[in-house]
């Protein structure tokens, strides 16, 4: 072997034990650094057993619980948030107002409003504006398959006349999901239901999880439930860190060096916060490219449409009329597309249910920085940014339950 093979060889070695060595102790603390145990990871008892008591639903995968009270931090203090007795956030001087007709919103973090507290939330602005209560079911990390569920279920005891379905971008890609882990690594309690789309419609999965008790055996349906979420042939799989190290992190570069970059150096520099909260960006630039993606793949779309169809058609059965609204989350702001990729498939929803996307309104905010509330895992929109979703949604929803009031005359 010559002098340079050999040197070439041992240069190569050298580098794959750095990057065991690098990946091995920068995984502490960072799940979204996967090595090949996780794709079976264990889910302890006493953590299944937390989950259950805390939010875990067999129909919904999770869900609040009502009584429910929390605080949460951000880089501004500390905020605290309580859900009434219907699992509902509070929604202060409204929730008793006797009003001729109110408002429902369904959906994920951005319609819960993390990182705010009870009065400062886009659905109580709602209220203010209306004079109505704005009742408001969202649940953190939902897509819109679950807010769904969560609105089917709720159906026969719901008084509102105008039902609100909000959801970030992110949402095509969370119908996709039947195991958060495949996409958002790490989150390995959060199985939930889902649909597919096929011949004769759209089919109900009902999570692989239906008790906590059934943590301790998830592996007995691996097959299933990978077959179900197509994240982990196409993405998971992909980012596992494992030997030969190299040429994974080659392929992959985009995300795994900077991650690796961050993590190291915060190890350096002993700002460990700071480095995870720069390496979660990454991660969720990341993901912001997955979700754009797919509202190019022709299924994808037609898996969100159906979803977006079976809302409306359940709203309008029950005498209900409904609303779409999309919220931009920062990734989807700082694309070179600015949202014109989602914003098209939405559009083209308008033939089904009216559709309010706020997207120009925040690229177009004087500030738009303080649109948003930051905190451990992600930004939210602010005080501001909640009021100037209320602001874009009023006069719709103040049309459609003028169109109510008209027709109960």
């Amino acid at each position: 072997m010559r002098a340079p093979t050999v040197v070439a060889a041992v240069l190569y070695g050298v580098l794959e034990a750095a990057a065991f060595v690098l990946v091995r102790r920068l995984r502490s603390g960072f799940p979204w650094l996967i090595g090949p145990r996780d794709e079976t990871p264990h889910i302890a008892a006493d953590l299944a057993k937390r989950h259950g008591e805390k939010s875990f639903d067999p129909d919904l995968g999770w869900c609040r619980r009502p009584g429910e009270t929390g605080t949460e931090r951000t880089t501004s203090g500390e905020v605290s948030f309580a859900v009434d007795a219907r699992g509902r956030r509070r929604d202060p001087g409204f929730a008793d107002l006797d009003a001729p007709a109110g408002v429902a919103c369904f959906g994920d973090s951005f319609t819960f409003c993390r990182l705010v507290g009870d009065d400062e939330t886009w659905p109580h602005h709602l209220s203010r504006r209306l004079g109505v209560n704005v009742a408001n079911y969202g649940v953190g990390n939902y897509g819109l398959d679950q807010g769904l569920l969560r609105l089917e279920r709720e159906l026969d005891s719901l008084e509102a006349d105008v039902v609100i379905m909000g959801v970030v971008p992110e949402t095509i890609a969370r119908i996709q999901s039947y195991w958060k882990h495949y996409f958002e690594y790490g989150n390995t309690l959060a199985f939930k239901p889902r649909f597919t789309l096929g011949r004769s419609g759209l089919e109900h999965h009902p999570s692989a999880v239906r008790d906590p008790s059934e943590y301790a055996g998830y592996q007995d349906q691996l097959d299933r439930i990978q077959r179900l979420d197509g994240f982990y042939r196409s993405k998971f799989r992909r980012d596992i860190l494992r030997f030969p190290y190299l040429p994974r992190l080659a392929r992959r570069w985009r995300r795994h060096l900077p991650l690796l970059a961050h993590l190291a150096a915060g190890r350096l520099t002993r700002d460990r916060d700071g480095a995870f909260q720069r390496a979660f960006n990454v991660v969720l630039r990341d993901n912001a490219r997955w979700t754009a993606r797919l509202y190019r793949e022709p299924a994808a779309v037609r898996l969100l449409t159906a979803l977006v169809e079976r809302f409306a058609a359940t709203c309008r059965d029950a005498g209900k009329q409904p609303l779409l609204l999309v919220m931009p989350q920062v990734v989807d702001l700082e694309r070179a597309d600015r949202g014109r990729v989602y914003g098209d498939v939405f559009a083209g929803m308008r033939r089904l249910l009216p559709v309010v996307d706020v997207t120009s309104r925040f690229t177009e905010a004087a500030d738009p920085e303080s649109l948003f509330s930051y905190g451990r895992l992600g930004p939210h929109p602010s005080d501001r940014g909640n009021a100037l979703i209320a602001d874009t949604l009023t006069p719709e929803v103040a049309s459609m339950l003028a169109r109510v009031r008209e027709s109960a005359r």
